[in-house]
């Protein structure tokens, strides 16, 4: 599957098979991973919709704590989709943005920062 956008963000993680659990009650789903050997770093391509991310175990890849901005159609929606699967919202839905720009914080296991975003007109 080609993603619509043009360039796709890597986002570090200690552990790829621990970090899946979380990003899939995200919505996200496994696209692919690759890993050279058994016990090598895992890579792998994640996407929700038509967004999609890299995860990977790779220590020269990206570092911990990265901020990531997701634009979604219903930042509102999404953050009772997170809280119906048991996630931690870090930053409910608000507009700290703008008038126009709706968002809300995630922090994943790794302590990567997920924005979620809808802009209005």
């Amino acid at each position: 599957m080609k993603p619509s956008q043009s360039v796709i963000p890597a986002i570090r993680v200690a552990s790829y098979l621990l970090s899946k659990p979380y990003y899939e009650k995200l919505g996200f789903s496994e696209l692919w991973t690759h890993q050279f050997e058994p016990g090598f770093p895992i890579f792998a391509a994640i996407t929700r919709g038509d967004m999609q991310v890299f995860l990977t175990e790779h220590t020269g890849d990206c570092a911990f704590g990265s901020l990531v901005h997701f634009y979604v159609p219903d930042v509102d929606a999404v953050y009772h989709e997170f809280l119906e699967q048991g996630l931690h919202v870090m930053e409910p839905p608000g507009n700290d943005l703008g008038p126009t720009v709706r968002n809300m914080l995630m922090v994943d296991p790794d302590g990567n920062r997920l924005s979620f975003i809808t802009v209005s007109s």
